[in-house]
């Protein structure tokens, strides 16, 4: 008898998961770190809330309220002309047409050429895949200013057939959104767990590899094909380093050089109005995006 409610405990302590039960939920102790942990989190989530709220409300200040002393927190006037005005002088609605070609152009390589690198990778699996694969991995370790000098050289330098180069252009910034390593890692991740009895079925009725992974494989991939993408649109919104080298011409650079070229030219009232206008699309992004981007991270760490 006993040996039998010992085994029934232990089937049910197999069975139970992390999920707090409703009798525990009613438990002096399971409350108390209940609020603790949603106080700690409160405060920590303050930390990066508080200052996009300061620099909002301080974009309606004049100069002279954002310098007083002792500091306020509230303007003491909203004006909503000023948003206008900032627009204007800006120039803010040229760079936005510049960031939004410049990120979905990196969106279009990224997904096209990353996805397709993991597929290869993943599923054909051509002589030398597993040396390329080492290589994509090595290059994951490489810091990143180690690559800086010989990439800029090459995009700056002249290309014989066409005789230019790829200064004043997208192409570099696509290029290097369609060679990331770990979004294509992370495309392979996903794609090992696909059943290979729909692609061998495809391959019987003839289509190509081409075929199969634009019609077979990316329906079934949406969640790591849009995971991928709000990475690309998140990290090309603000880019800044690769932008500011390549691109000279004004009307074609992106919010985050304008910003930067703009900082001694407008008031600091005026400049931190001009960052909320940078600041504010990736932060309504990431609120209508943020389910697919939690489900972006976990799955870095799925395989089969």
């Amino acid at each position: 008898m006993i040996k039998e409610t010992r085994g029934k405990k232990s089937k049910a302590e197999e069975n139970r998961t992390s999920i707090i039960l409703d009798v525990e939920s009613r438990q002096l102790k399971t409350r108390i770190i209940h609020g603790v942990l949603m106080l700690f989190f409160i405060l920590f989530s303050m930390v990066f809330i508080l200052p996009i709220l300061w620099m909002l409300l301080s974009g309606f200040k004049g100069t002279q309220e954002f310098l007083q002393v002792p500091p306020t927190l509230l303007p003491e006037n909203i004006d909503l002309s000023k948003l206008s005005y900032v627009w204007g002088r800006g120039g803010l609605g040229s760079s936005y047409i510049a960031t939004l070609c410049m990120v979905a152009g990196e969106v279009a390589f990224g997904l096209f050429c990353c996805g397709l690198g993991g597929y290869v990778l993943s599923r054909l699996k051509p002589k030398g895949a597993a040396a390329v694969l080492a290589v994509v991995l090595w290059s994951m370790m490489m810091p990143h200013n180690l690559s800086l000098v010989p990439l800029f050289i090459s995009f700056a330098k002249e290309i014989p057939l066409v005789h230019t180069n790829l200064m004043d252009t997208y192409l570099p910034m696509w290029m290097m959104a369609g060679s990331n390593a770990f979004h294509t890692l992370l495309f392979k991740s996903f794609f090992d767990g696909i059943s290979r009895s729909y692609l061998e079925a495809a391959r019987i009725d003839g289509c190509s590899e081409l075929s199969i992974f634009t019609k077979i494989v990316m329906p079934l991939s949406k969640p790591v094909f849009i995971s991928v993408a709000i990475f690309i649109v998140t990290n090309g919104w603000g880019a800044f380093l690769w932008p500011y080298l390549l691109i000279k011409e004004p009307a074609l650079q992106p919010l985050g050089v304008r910003v930067y070229t703009l900082q001694r030219d407008l008031p600091v009232d005026e400049y931190l109005m001009m960052l909320t206008f940078v600041i504010l699309p990736p932060v309504i992004f990431f609120i209508i995006f943020q389910k697919y981007i939690m489900e972006g991270v976990s799955l870095g760490g799925i395989k089969g």
